[in-house]
């Protein structure tokens, strides 16, 4: 499997666009790895797309990504920094012109509620060009070559209205823990994931909280991080050569790039930046 970070950031970005913090400051005038868009990530060169925020548009251009060749997209939530759907849209016949391919989005019923809403506004749906999937928790779906677990995240309503995803590629049997945006996992979703008898050889991992104690309910930290992480290995979830990569920050969490590379590193975990490539 092959993962690139088209973005790293929460939804601020860095610099946020309205703050004068040290970080943002620092990010300003030093600009390369310091400079993060929304997160946003793409599998093996675009066979799955994992969220699109806002930043899309950017990170097409950035990263040579054509959307038009992607076919599945999956949702971990709601918010805007996730899910522009404004921009999805746009997919729909006066909009885009000489599209061969259906985009597949799969999603949480509660998130394609701010889905629907896009089409509602243009005052019509184009499943010629769009088709949404509701998924539910603990119920594996095959995409692709993909074997998929939903999971509740901790962070929006709480209602399992947010999903962070196991990943497992029937091909290559290589499996990625995909952990955004959320806090700590429960015992209960660890243990269900331990009976599907995975062991990850990538986890990618929520730092919103990068060098905090704690980050609260709906993030990590890099400690909360490393908490998992033990949890995960006592469960024989992950291995000796399993890659851990944190992601998601925010200019609030007080770091730039080089720091939090600093911290991390010491605990056995990447740090992230835009454009970043990891074949597994």
């Amino acid at each position: 499997m092959k993962i690139k970070y088209l973005g790293t950031a929460a939804a601020e970005r860095v610099p946020a666009i309205f703050c004068k913090c040290e970080v943002c400051e620092f990010a300003r005038k030093n600009k390369g790895k310091e400079w993060r868009t929304q997160l946003q990530t793409v599998i093996d060169d675009g066979e799955l797309l994992i969220d699109f925020p806002g930043d899309s548009f950017l990170h097409q251009w950035q990263h040579d990504i054509d959307f038009n060749e992607i076919e599945h997209l999956l949702l971990t939530h709601w918010h805007g920094d996730h899910l522009y759907a404004e921009d999805l849209a746009l997919r729909m016949s006066g909009y885009g012109q000489n599209l061969d391919k259906i985009l597949h989005v799969y999603g949480s019923e509660f998130t394609k509620t701010f889905y629907d809403r896009a089409f509602e506004l243009e005052g019509r749906f184009d499943e010629s060009r769009l088709v949404y999937h509701t998924i539910r928790p603990y119920e594996a779906i095959e995409i692709s070559r993909y074997t998929i677990y939903p999971i509740p995240a901790q962070h929006g309503n709480f209602v399992e209205d947010c999903l962070v995803y196991a990943i497992v590629d029937r091909e290559t049997g290589k499996s990625l823990f995909y952990t955004h945006d959320t806090g700590m996992s429960k015992d209960e979703d660890l243990n269900y994931l331990a009976e599907q008898q995975i062991v990850f050889d990538f986890v990618s991992l929520d730092c919103t909280g990068q060098g905090f104690e704690q980050s609260g309910p709906v993030h990590m930290s890099l400690k909360e991080n490393v908490t998992l992480i033990e949890k995960m290995r006592a469960l024989g979830l992950v291995g000796e050569g399993t890659i851990y990569v944190a992601s998601h920050f925010s200019h609030n969490g007080g770091l730039n790039h080089e720091a939090m590379q600093t911290l991390s590193e010491a605990e056995g975990v990447l740090t992230s930046y835009d454009g970043m490539e990891i074949d597994f």
